[in-house]
């Protein structure tokens, strides 16, 4: 970025106000509005030993002024990889091949639905991509009619807010900050705490701002604030402000991997002892215990085990849960 584009994106985020020189027109515009600004890695890839500053080549000024800094990578998912690194190479290339096609489909799927001669018919197929937790998607005119309600009817405040717990987390915060030499810790993290949670509020057109803006506002900052640093110093702080990111967290996803990795293991094991050629065959199935689920998911404090079973991702999988035991066929 350059000097004369850092200060007109300093100017805009601190004074709300844009500078504008150009065709003999000398004028100030408001610019009272939100701030979405993208950023490539210096380098074109994003290096985990470095801040999100230093991968950026922003001051920290005007990062500071963002209410969420969002790191979005491209990594191979061990979730969706791993179970299937055990069986012959034809099945693994067949996988891989089977997600750069699935977004390939939708893409081009996109591009035919959406075409201006594209009949009713193609336009109301359903996507590729399949629907996993069955939930149907809004209408686009009920959508923009919410929003419009939402921001021109609901102004949300903040009366009997939990003071406390912000102010012994700014401190904590801060103190953290101190001692890993992280990115330092100003009050503007308290002022974007306030407004992601007034806009939580408004979301469930709430007129006043509850306990569960707050903490949804603390975990949604503090991920945020974690996900900029080092990743030593990512680590050490995840530990410290584990409490706060697992709020009303979703633990499916997690439950999946560790149950993807109790089968990976388990056909590690067969394979070792039985081979290949009998243990990964078409229609073979495969079984584990749920007692050895609940041990993992009890080292991360996981202990409810019951929606998981009912989930429609657990569903999706192949996973079958009866008699307590966990199957699923290949």
């Amino acid at each position: 970025m350059s000097d004369q584009d850092r200060t007109s994106i300093h100017e805009a985020m601190e004074q709300q106000s844009i500078s504008i020189s150009k065709a003999g027109i000398v004028t100030t515009l408001q610019a009272r509005c939100s701030v979405i600004a993208a950023a490539n890695p210096v380098g074109g890839r994003y290096d985990p030993a470095l801040t999100f500053m230093d991968n950026v080549d922003l001051s920290e000024p005007i990062l500071t002024r963002f209410d969420i800094l969002c790191t979005v990578r491209d990594i191979a998912d061990p979730v969706q990889v791993g179970f299937l690194f055990f069986f012959e190479f034809e099945f693994l290339i067949f996988f891989l091949v089977f997600q750069d096609e699935l977004m390939a489909r939708f893409v081009t799927e996109s591009h035919m639905r959406h075409h201006p001669s594209a009949d009713e018919s193609h336009a109301q197929q359903n996507h590729v991509v399949p629907n996993v937790f069955n939930v149907e998607p809004i209408p686009q005119e009920a959508f923009k009619k919410y929003l419009i309600y939402a921001k021109k009817r609901i102004h949300p405040r903040m009366t009997s807010v939990d003071q406390e717990k912000v102010a012994q987390l700014y401190a904590k915060l801060r103190r953290e900050s101190l001692i890993t030499g992280s990115v330092p810790v100003t009050v503007r993290q308290i002022e974007s705490m306030v407004r992601i949670a007034e806009a939580h509020a408004r979301m469930h057109l709430r007129d006043f701002v509850n306990d569960d803006d707050i903490n949804v506002a603390i975990q949604i900052v503090l991920q945020s604030f974690i996900d900029a640093q080092k990743y030593g110093i990512m680590r050490t702080m995840k530990k410290v402000f584990q409490r706060y990111l697992t709020y009303k967290k979703d633990n499916n996803e997690f439950l999946l991997f560790l149950l993807k990795q109790l089968f990976q293991e388990h056909l590690a094991f067969q394979r070792n002892r039985y081979g290949a050629d009998r243990v990964v065959t078409p229609g073979a199935s495969i079984k584990v215990s749920e007692e050895d689920l609940k041990s993992r998911a009890r080292q991360y404090s996981v202990l409810d085990l019951k929606q998981f079973y009912e989930s429609p991702l657990f569903r999706s999988h192949g996973f079958k849960y009866e008699d307590k035991f966990i199957t699923q066929v290949l």
